[in-house]
């Protein structure tokens, strides 16, 4: 078994069906509703009234500036905000958004979450995007309500690096979309029915739920694990292929 980011487990299953979804993490309330995390177009706060949209902010203005994503394969970092670019500005494709002189003037890839984070805050692009869950250990929420339009983050004043070059430094989200937490995978050829239906039982028990080793207490800075207990309901749920076809649909 095998964890794939959403746009991974995608691409796998459409070069080989063989490899499905078996369970991903909950939502705090222990279900699949909320089961996401964010990808976020934001500008640095001292900017933000560049992006003023009435009492809220848009990414009207983002054209002609310079934009800096994580990567071209990554799903949070490009598929997802070119995808909500490509829709705004009626763009043909992506294909637009990946050199500098098309749409923005400049491109740059942060190769990273932080690393397209840190293009942002160190000024070297005028608006960015990168997802919550790689970089928000490294901000306090300043303003608003988090992982909403207008929401305002600033850089702790102990980050560490990459973070510790931009200390104090804050950023405003102008655009943000839900992207499909990640699956746990198995492979259909590797493992028969009767095996798949027991390992998905056991990870989505209340035993592995309430495993410290995997499920940390966020406010325990001592505790090693694999994820983060964001409530007394956070655990494994099942999923299905087709719980995927929102990724598949960025693409089409």
């Amino acid at each position: 078994m095998a964890l794939l980011g959403p746009e991974g487990y995608v691409q796998a299953n459409a070069q080989n069906p063989s490899v499905q979804a078996a369970f991903t993490n909950s939502d705090e309330e222990g279900g699949l509703e909320g089961a996401c995390y964010y990808s976020r177009i934001c500008v640095k706060t001292e900017n933000a009234a560049n992006y003023a949209d009435g009492d809220s902010y848009s990414i009207d203005n983002i054209k002609g500036g310079s934009f800096s994503f994580v990567s071209a394969t990554s799903t949070s970092g490009f598929k997802v905000p070119s995808s909500t670019i490509v829709s705004h500005f009626g763009l043909e494709s992506s294909d637009e958004l990946l050199e500098g002189g098309a749409f923005f003037s400049e491109v740059l890839f942060g190769n990273s979450h932080q690393g397209s984070a840190v293009n942002l805050l160190s000024g070297d692009a005028d608006a960015a995007a990168f997802d919550d869950v790689d970089v928000d250990m490294y901000f306090d929420l300043v303003e608003g309500e988090a992982n909403t339009v207008g929401a305002v983050y600033q850089v702790k004043a102990d980050a560490e690096a990459p973070f510790d070059s931009v200390l104090g430094e804050q950023f405003t989200i102008i655009g943000i979309s839900a992207v499909l937490n990640s699956p746990i995978c198995f492979n259909e050829e590797a493992i028969d029915d009767d095996t798949r239906t027991k390992i998905v039982d056991y990870f989505c028990s209340d035993a592995v739920a309430n495993n410290e080793q995997i499920f940390v207490d966020p406010e325990d800075e001592n505790a090693k694990g694999i994820f983060e207990k964001d409530s007394d309901k956070t655990c494994f749920v099942e999923v299905t292929d087709d719980w995927y076809d929102p990724i598949r649909e960025l693409s089409a």
